[in-house]
């Protein structure tokens, strides 16, 4: 693995300034950190998210540099309609951060009584091995997919979305995926898969001719333990010897890993405020356990 520095302010606003970027998931937590690290660098930031409200509070206070957009990311009609408002009446993309994502599973870590945690632990939504049933029925109930449509297909959607819109100009694309892509989580089976799919995506989309061809570079992030809202209440957090990063790190991470010479196919693990390159690494592993007669 490499150690990675933050990018210079100057080297930010290379990427930023006048630029048109889109972040999602950015009505709190990662995502406004990096819209408002972005605005404050020059962007012209479009936050996403489907809660009004709080998309409302976080462009009043990055300011004048952003707008924002209400969308379903998991539904396809409504991310190409985004994309198509953005680039007919603001600009050109130029910059896409894929951060919107879910995880029912983790409610089982926030909640400390064994009353309540052996009630969610009974249902499908957060422990899909659950041996819950349909109403009225005694058919075992079907875990749900909507982590996937958020997690995965809405990724799947702004890959290709994004890189339709970038072509005739380039662009970067940084999506942010997990520690939980490349370790496994017992505690969160569905959220892991989710994630461990979306690297698989960013990974080979990355290396499809027509993205460097067309100026275009894929990238991505897997924070560590962060605190946002999505953790609240778990003990890791509290605990004084575990690394964690701040919304802030990770958004250092992402504009790192946007502005970083040749950045295409690269990934960035973030843990703390520390940024390391480690598909470098993983790709050594893959070349030695596969001869290169036997690759695709």
């Amino acid at each position: 693995m490499t150690s990675i520095p933050r990018p210079s302010i100057d080297i930010v606003q290379g990427i930023a300034n006048n630029q048109v970027a889109i972040v999602t998931g950015a009505a709190r937590g990662i995502g406004f950190a990096t819209a408002s690290l972005l605005a404050k660098n020059g962007a012209r930031v479009i936050l996403v998210d489907v809660r009004e409200e709080d998309l409302k509070a976080a462009c009043a206070q990055i300011g004048a540099q952003s707008t924002y957009e209400i969308c379903d990311l998991s539904d396809w009609d409504q991310q190409a309609n985004l994309f198509h408002r953005v680039s007919t009446t603001i600009g050109p993309i130029s910059l896409l951060v894929c951060n919107a994502a879910v995880n029912p599973e983790i409610a089982l870590l926030q909640v400390s009584d064994s009353a309540n945690h052996a009630r969610l632990n009974s249902q499908v939504r957060h422990n899909y091995l659950a041996d819950e049933k349909e109403p009225k029925t005694d058919t075992l109930q079907r875990p749900p997919t909507t982590i996937f449509d958020i997690n995965l297909n809405s990724v799947v959607f702004g890959l290709k979305l994004g890189i339709h819109y970038m072509k005739p100009h380039g662009g970067r694309i940084v999506v942010v995926v997990s520690a939980g892509a490349y370790l496994p989580i017992p505690s969160q089976p569905l959220y892991s898969a989710s994630k461990h799919a979306v690297l698989g995506l960013v990974r080979s989309t990355a290396l499809m001719d027509e993205v460097p061809r067309s100026g275009i570079s894929i990238s991505w992030v897997a924070p560590w333990l962060t605190l946002t809202s999505m953790v609240e209440g778990l003990e890791a957090t509290t605990n004084p010897d575990n690394l964690k990063s701040s919304p802030e790190d990770v958004a250092w991470a992402i504009l790192a890993a946007a502005a970083a010479e040749a950045p295409n196919g690269k990934g960035y693990w973030v843990q703390g405020t520390a940024i390391s390159e480690v598909e470098g690494a993983y790709g050594e592993v893959a070349g030695r356990l596969i001869s290169p007669e036997n690759r695709f």
